[in-house]
């Protein structure tokens, strides 16, 4: 409840809950709104970073392909060569190889799992530049140590099941205030083409509203913000059961009305975003994600 106006002479309770208001944060209706929205079509990259779409469709799984070199081009970036020419530019900018996605090359300091920093691990952040015969991908740290000089094998994949993909319905609030609540709503129409490699599988989609909270981060020369501790504020879930082959799902259409959040103050990133779930995703991958109309809205009340 708001507090009481007029406050009359000698009602402690009344002036208590006026001063507690005001400390809670300024008022008002609107002030602090962000919003987004595209009836455009775009693609979804699966990238952890922007750009999290593109206007032309954008490969989420790429086959592992043959490696014929890998090449340290300087203390960021690293040079993978593919074996064959390939139909055409595999990756987007900005996807992002961790996990499995380089292996099996001699010397290991080249392979996703094994890259690392005078024993730290420098991850990949993403591709800078892609062609049909080559991917250059830029690291997140300097590589001190160098990798070496390549030997053999090795092959490059990439694929976005089991994680949280971003979408670019994305806004950011400031809550200010311990009564300040966020109104929240989001709109994502969506076509998935999938690939059953063997057998039939079934596929669970889910379609969230994440939060994330910002942090500044440690670069005095390019100062920014960093955002973490994610939190599904809203998700629906679709099952699909007993896919085979190559295909398309129909529409999936999304919608989350006014959903109420209740941070405490900080400033903080909502974006809509959307987990692919298997039990094995070795069986079943998803190729593309073709988003149509999408939308999301945040704006902070106070109560």
């Amino acid at each position: 409840m708001p507090a009481k106006y007029p406050v009359d002479v000698g009602d402690d309770e009344g002036i208590v809950d006026a001063v507690n208001y005001l400390l809670s944060g300024p008022a008002g209706l609107g002030q602090n709104f962000a919003g987004f929205s595209s009836f455009q079509v775009a693609y979804l990259t699966g990238n952890f970073r922007i750009p999290f779409s593109q206007p032309a469709p954008a490969n989420l799984y790429v086959a592992p392909i043959a490696l014929s070199n890998a090449e340290q081009l300087d203390d960021r970036t690293i040079k993978y060569t593919f074996a064959s020419v390939q139909p055409s530019a595999p990756f987007s900018l900005g996807n992002g190889f961790g996990g499995t996605s380089v292996q099996g090359i001699t010397p290991a300091s080249y392979n996703s799992t094994e890259l690392k920093n005078a024993g730290t691990p420098i991850l990949q952040i993403g591709v800078v530049e892609c062609t049909d015969s080559y991917v250059i991908v830029r690291t997140r740290d300097p590589i001190v140590t160098p990798l070496g000089t390549y030997v053999s094998g090795g092959t490059i994949e990439y694929g976005v099941m089991d994680q949280y993909n971003s979408t670019d319905c994305d806004v950011r609030v400031t809550v200010t205030g311990g009564t300040d609540r966020v109104f929240v709503s989001g709109q994502l129409d969506q076509l998935i083409s999938y690939e059953v490699l063997t057998g039939s599988s079934d596929l669970s989609v889910y379609v969230a509203i994440t939060r994330y909270k910002a942090f500044i981060n440690d670069n005095p020369v390019n100062p920014d913000y960093i955002f973490n501790e994610a939190t599904q504020i809203v998700e629906k879930q679709y099952d699909y059961i007993g896919l085979t082959g190559t295909g398309t799902l129909p529409l999936l259409e999304t919608v989350f009305t006014s959903v109420v959040d209740k941070p405490p103050p900080a400033y903080y990133r909502y974006i809509v975003e959307v987990y692919f779930q298997t039990i094995d995703p070795d069986i079943i991958q998803i190729t593309l994600d073709e988003m149509k109309v999408r939308s999301i809205s945040a704006q902070v009340v106070k109560q």
